[in-house]
């Protein structure tokens, strides 16, 4: 995902990327977002899962995408609580620091939420999901642009469908406050090999769409009303 984003990240905005793969570590969930039943010994009560959790999904998942088990027996809760406190904190910490930092250069800050996403053999998939908590997570501008843009390049798009924004984008999205999160889901097989997870020759044009669409949306940032 960094590579694709390498022609935006050009433009000046930061990136951040996790360095580690997200069924070890889901950095999109909560904290303590776990299920109860992968684990040996007592459970703190700070533990809630939401029903992502229970579903084998959360910040340390049961489950990977086709529902098959990670792991063949339960883990040590200790071993949860390592991973939080090594890489799930250590991530939002360098996310909070880099939002309030331009937040306070600027007035205030776009997030791009970028995530890759499965085709669907049984329907056809959009090329790209646009989530915005339902209208709660952004300004309205910057969807519109989004989808505007991505239309023109002729990328099919939908909003919030079936991605409406997951913990990054609800957790960090106050537009009232002037930090703005859109979440931005790719068909993967837009620019890899599904099957071999090779690139394919659409990948360079992938990173050059999302390079104007950043551009498009950094003009949007610099005109009024949202500096007020």
């Amino acid at each position: 995902m960094e590579e694709l984003a390498a022609d935006a990240h050009a433009l000046g905005p930061a990136l951040l990327h996790a360095t580690f793969p997200r069924s070890f570590c889901d950095v999109n969930r909560a904290a303590w977002d776990l299920d109860p039943r992968m684990f040996t010994g007592p459970i703190p009560a700070f533990v809630k899962a939401t029903h992502r959790g229970l579903s084998g999904l959360g910040s340390i998942p049961r489950i990977v995408a086709d529902n098959r088990s990670i792991y063949r027996t339960r883990l040590p809760f200790m071993e949860a609580a390592l991973r939080i406190r090594d890489y799930w904190m250590p991530y939002h910490a360098a996310l909070a620091d880099t939002l309030t930092k331009t937040q306070a250069q600027h007035g205030l800050c776009l997030l791009l939420d970028l995530h890759s996403m499965p085709d669907t053999p049984d329907a056809p998939s959009p090329d790209f999901v646009l989530g915005d908590g339902h209208g709660t997570t952004c300004d309205g501008r910057f969807i519109q642009t989004a989808e505007d843009i991505l239309r023109a390049l002729g990328f099919k798009t939908t909003r919030n469908d079936p991605y409406a924004g997951g913990y990054v984008t609800r957790h960090y999205g106050r537009p009232s406050q002037g930090l703005h999160v859109l979440q931005i889901e790719m068909r993967r097989g837009l620019y890899m090999d599904e099957t071999t997870r090779e690139k394919t020759e659409n990948f360079s044009a992938i990173q050059k769409a999302l390079a104007i669409l950043a551009k498009a949306l950094l003009d949007d940032l610099s005109t009024p009303p949202l500096r007020s």
